[in-house]
């Protein structure tokens, strides 16, 4: 991999579906960044009025006005970028979208990078849900300078063959050995884990979280699993390499564990299967708002 970027195998076939996809991300009711240099660019194209269609976002970065439906002003009816048609360009977040970047450190240095492609995406979605364990093969598997690091590194390598029932008694076992400083992998047989509370966990989501969509409300106050096959193990596969090693800046395995178990049960509610993982991760995993609300909320159950 370039510059220490490591990827699941799949990361490499994703490709846009543009005016053919079925959900686009241009009217998916979140702000829209857009950065400082790529506005100065469009500013040489008048037609684009790119500063009638910006202003301050709630972080404060400057943004695209969408519309009160939440759909970007750029957006044309047969559903492509007019910036990108009319000046080549697009904004830095637009561009990478679906892609996700993960640096972490020693010290001040960047030790790797890893990246993925988000299950908000319909095409993303239906290459992450197609994938097996070993997609999960080409990740980082070396040794850095931060031993904490290592320590996960290597948990989380064990972590892609558990199940849910076994993760949250995993994350137990790794955060008594983070608290003590002893830094060993557990060597033994896993319990089964005491099951989330769904109905518990959809209540409080419907009543503290920030929530996009109709349809994730419903699916929450119904509080009600599908009756569908899927694929279990590709989505908690996904789960674990999106969050896992999230833990390495809070010291605190057993919440991201937690975490993981929490929202691979919140993609079982309802009936179309990759329709909730995606509503998950447009509502939980795009927001560190929520996410934030809802690691406090586990923390404490």
């Amino acid at each position: 991999m370039k510059d220490n970027l490591f990827t699941p195998t799949y990361f490499d076939s994703f490709h846009c579906l543009m005016g053919s996809c079925p959900d686009s991300c241009c009217k998916a009711g979140w702000e829209i960044p857009i950065d400082d240099e790529t506005i100065e660019k469009l500013r040489a194209y008048p037609t684009l009025e790119i500063d009638r269609n910006i202003k301050s976002g709630t972080d404060g970065d400057v943004v695209l006005k969408t519309n009160h439906c939440g759909i970007c002003p750029y957006l044309t009816h047969d559903g492509l970028c007019e910036m990108y048609l009319e000046s080549g360009m697009m904004g830095d977040v637009c561009a990478k979208h679906p892609r996700f970047f993960e640096e972490y450190y020693t010290g001040d240095e960047i030790a790797f990078t890893e990246a993925g492609i988000s299950v908000s995406c319909p095409e993303a979605a239906r290459i992450v849900l197609s994938a097996t364990k070993s997609d999960y093969d080409s990740l980082f598997d070396g040794q850095t300078e931060d031993e904490l690091l290592n320590f996960l590194l290597s948990a989380r390598a064990k972590a892609f063959d558990l199940t849910p029932m076994h993760l949250i008694a995993y994350g137990e076992l790794l955060q008594e050995e983070i608290d003590f400083g002893t830094l060993e992998l557990p060597d033994c047989e896993l319990p089964d884990s005491e099951p989330i509370d769904l109905l518990s966990l959809c209540g409080f989501i419907s009543e503290k979280t920030e929530i996009l969509t109709s349809e994730w409300r419903e699916l929450l106050e119904n509080c009600e699993k599908g009756s569908h096959n899927h694929e279990s193990q590709s989505l908690l596969c996904y789960l674990i390499f999106r969050f896992f090693l999230k833990a390495v800046n809070t010291e605190d395995i057993l919440t991201e564990c937690k975490l993981i178990v929490a929202l691979y049960e919140l993609c079982t509610l309802g009936d179309d299967f990759t329709e909730t993982v995606r509503l998950v991760s447009k509502e939980l995993e795009h927001n560190d708002f929520n996410l934030d609300l809802l690691r406090d909320f586990l923390a404490d159950s």
